[in-house]
């Protein structure tokens, strides 16, 4: 799996995010795990769009966010999170809707 980006380009982005390296790549491996299988598929020597970038580090912020949140959780302690899909913020970057012509 080709990373979009790194943890240096998250704490860039979300400069207040008080994780480590190892959190911060863990988290990237799973959000970009999720997102891969929504965005059309890259060819091999294409560089990442911006917008894969930036939907990736939305999905780890909401990923985090999730994680903290009291109240609908799955698991206990440490290991409880909400389970959340990815917000339409983030599916609009990996997908932009056209403007599509209707008929009426």
């Amino acid at each position: 799996m080709r990373t979009w980006v790194t943890p240096q380009d998250v704490q860039a982005e979300w400069p207040d995010a008080l994780l480590d390296e190892e959190i911060l790549e863990r988290l990237i491996t799973a959000a970009q795990e999720v997102l891969e299988p929504f965005a059309p598929t890259l060819p091999a020597e294409a560089a990442v769009p911006a917008r894969y970038q930036e939907a990736l580090i939305l999905h780890i912020r909401e990923v985090w966010r999730a994680a903290e949140r009291d109240g609908d959780v799955i698991g206990v302690g440490e290991f409880a999170v909400r389970a959340r899909s990815m917000t339409d913020m983030v599916k609009s970057l990996l997908r932009p809707k056209r403007g599509k012509p209707t008929l009426r």
